[in-house]
């Protein structure tokens, strides 16, 4: 659920910076919807460096100024959230979504929070109705986090299904990509999951985690070789690693040392 709360955050932060407004210029005093912009925008910046307190009266202000900016209230919730007040969190995901219903990354924002206390049914529909607007720009993120909750909430049809979709749309999306080599690996489709590990490993560097399932999904397929370059590429790459060591064991299972 790591993933998914970062997800929101990086796309709240997107439309945050999207709002920013030229300053006025001389001695003409800014207008109302000018200050609620630069007061998002402050708060946004304090939740960048991790002080939601301080977010929290920025965004207060903002609405205070504007009551229908959305994505101050998007905004605000995430501080809330941070600070563990989930019924004013929910008070304004919820907010934002009725100004704005159009509001894709409100939508996304208000899903991830439901997903990641456990309400996959209730963050369906905010998902679906995120993808469905054709004007969104990233809706790999959302089919990517539909997917991350419907797999936490164990439906992994609905899971694999919304993957396919981010990578329909984008085929080199690494979130999407990596969660359907480990759907793949856990149900010991090692064919298949050879076959998301290749794109993956074209769209970005492996991991240790990814290198240590390319060594496993290769020795399954009986191809020893390809096994000792990832497991050549994962000692020299993450030496200190907790999956260097299960290498370790494994090969020392397997008889090799």
């Amino acid at each position: 659920m790591i993933v998914l709360r970062t997800m929101a955050l990086l796309a709240v932060f997107g439309m945050v910076q999207a709002c920013v407004t030229e300053t006025t210029k001389g001695d003409k005093p800014p207008t109302e919807a000018e200050a609620a912009v630069a007061n998002m925008n402050l708060g946004a910046g304090y939740l960048r460096q991790g002080r939601p307190d301080l977010a929290i009266e920025r965004l207060q202000r903002a609405i205070e100024l504007n009551p229908r900016l959305a994505d101050a209230h998007t905004t605000l919730a995430i501080a809330y959230d941070q600070l563990g007040s989930l019924e004013d969190a929910e008070t304004h995901y919820k907010r934002a979504t009725q100004i704005e219903p159009e509001n894709s990354s409100a939508a996304n924002s208000y899903a991830v929070f439901l997903c990641r206390n456990n309400r996959w049914k209730d963050a369906e529909p905010y998902f679906k109705h995120a993808v469905d607007n054709l004007k969104y720009a990233t809706p790999e993120v959302s089919y990517t986090n539909a997917g991350v909750c419907a797999l936490k909430a164990g439906d992994r049809a609905k899971a694999e299904e919304n993957f396919r979709a981010a990578l329909t749309r984008v085929p080199t999306y690494p979130e999407a990509l990596s969660n359907m080599l480990e759907m793949s690996y856990s149900d010991r489709n090692y064919l298949q999951a050879r076959a998301f590990l290749q794109r993956y490993m074209d769209a970005k560097e492996p991991t240790a985690k990814v290198l240590l399932m390319c060594v496993n999904i290769e020795q399954q397929l009986g191809n020893r070789d390809a096994a000792n370059r990832c497991a050549s590429q994962l000692r020299e790459g993450f030496p200190s690693s907790p999956e260097v060591q299960q290498l370790q064991e494994l090969q020392q299972s397997n008889g090799r040392q």
